[in-house]
């Protein structure tokens, strides 16, 4: 019984301690855009934010599993949120000297903050399973998705409107606060015991360990490769397109472009309430929802990208974020489901390296897509991508719809 409670609060320690690191994130990132634009007032420069963070989680993916064998979980999730402390004590303390000469300064903070970054996200995901009773893992996974939009959709709006009367180094330094509180709630996690493989391995094999699990199993490797799609896809997404899309294709000012990101957020949470309540019906549908999932946010992104009507616009952006919850949840869950908890944090390393890698190249490839042809281009062809992913999961519907079990 002390046990199970014990689990019960690390599992609330690492919630909430994950709610105030995302918070932080979201705060520190709209006062780098500020402090970017106002420095450069290019697009281009505010578009290498996104490629820093996924670059440098790219390679922070690869190293990730080596790290993963040698500390335990709870640990690891705390080295990674105290360095993250450190960095933005370094960035609150050099913002009150910036000029344009020190923004290459600037573009290294992020890429190391967003290498820490890159191993808290599989641990945490690999952390929930050890905390979690198995037959509450879709509730759970849907319960920490819809804390995760409820924290984008407030976070963006209040960062952004703070930002005038309070100032970029107080938001900066509000920033630092959660990343300690953060960390200070990771340190109450209680240690998973007896997970540690004892077995020697090499750096390489420790490397691709997880590379090869999600390889021999055809159910991870089908949904692997449609990540990858849709990540490329969802670059159309970032905040200098819509950006330009608002403007451009709306005709409408810098507040729609904060209504669209919010009505998206607000989708997204609305789709975790809906997975929350239907939890049970949902875990005996998870290829389906894969599946149905990637059909409409086919369709929703060649209806946004068309439209001219604003309001259409903020629907198409809200009603986007409901099966771009739904897909995102049956995934975690299935590889949750496909992995020996051993190999498990290892498994998301590999997956989060995979969509690292394919967002940041597709953050550079829609944007000059944009430039070249037009912001309506990139939606288009990022709906084309969503088609070909959907035709992978009809091929491959038999897979989809079975949980394997290693």
């Amino acid at each position: 019984m002390t046990r199970y409670v014990g689990k019960q609060g690390s599992f609330r320690f690492l919630w909430f301690g994950q709610i105030l690191a995302n918070l932080g994130d979201i705060l520190y990132v709209v006062c780098l855009i500020k402090i970017i634009f106002d420095a450069t007032g290019s697009v281009t420069f505010m578009s290498l934010v996104p490629f820093c963070s996924t670059f440098s989680g790219f390679v922070s993916g690869l190293t990730a599993p080596v790290l993963i064998q040698k500390y335990n979980l709870k640990w690891l999730l705390c080295y990674s949120q105290s360095g993250k402390i450190l960095l933005l004590f370094v960035l609150c303390i050099f913002v009150p000297v910036f000029n344009d000469s020190g923004l290459w300064f600037v573009f290294l903070l992020i890429s190391f903050l967003a290498f820490l970054d890159g191993w808290a996200a599989p641990v945490r995901n690999a952390l929930v399973p050890n905390l979690v009773e198995e037959s509450k893992l879709l509730k759970t996974n849907s319960l920490l998705s819809i804390s995760d939009q409820i924290v984008q959709l407030i976070a963006w709006p209040i960062g952004s409107t703070l930002m005038v009367p309070l100032g970029v180094e107080f938001i900066l330094w509000s920033t630092f606060g959660l990343f300690v509180c953060a960390a200070a709630l990771f340190v109450l996690i209680q240690p998973v015991e007896g997970k540690a493989v004892m077995e020697e391995k090499s750096t390489l094999e420790t490397m691709i360990e997880g590379w090869m699990l999600i390889w021999t199993s055809r159910q991870l490797k089908i949904i692997s490769f449609m990540n990858i799609l849709e990540t490329f896809a969802n670059g159309v997404w970032i905040a200098a397109i819509l950006f330009v899309f608002v403007s451009e294709a709306l005709n409408k000012g810098e507040n729609w472009w904060g209504f669209i990101n919010g009505s998206f957020f607000a989708g997204m949470l609305l789709g975790g309430l809906f997975i929350y309540q239907f939890s049970r019906l949902l875990e005996k549908n998870l290829g389906k929802t894969i599946l149905w999932s990637t059909f409409c946010l086919m369709m929703l992104t060649i209806l946004f990208g068309t439209t001219s009507i604003p309001l259409l616009a903020l629907l198409f952006s809200l009603l986007f974020g409901l099966p771009q919850m739904a897909r995102e949840v049956a995934e975690t869950t299935i590889f949750q489901q496909s992995a020996r908890e051993q190999l498990l944090a290892k498994v998301y390393s590999a997956r989060s390296t995979m969509i690292y890698a394919s967002f940041g190249i597709s953050s550079l490839v829609m944007g000059w897509i944009a430039e070249q042809w037009g912001v309506r281009v990139a939606f288009i062809f990022a709906a084309g991508l969503f088609l070909s992913s959907f035709f992978i999961a009809i091929k491959h519907k038999r897979e989809l719809m079975i949980v394997e079990s290693h």
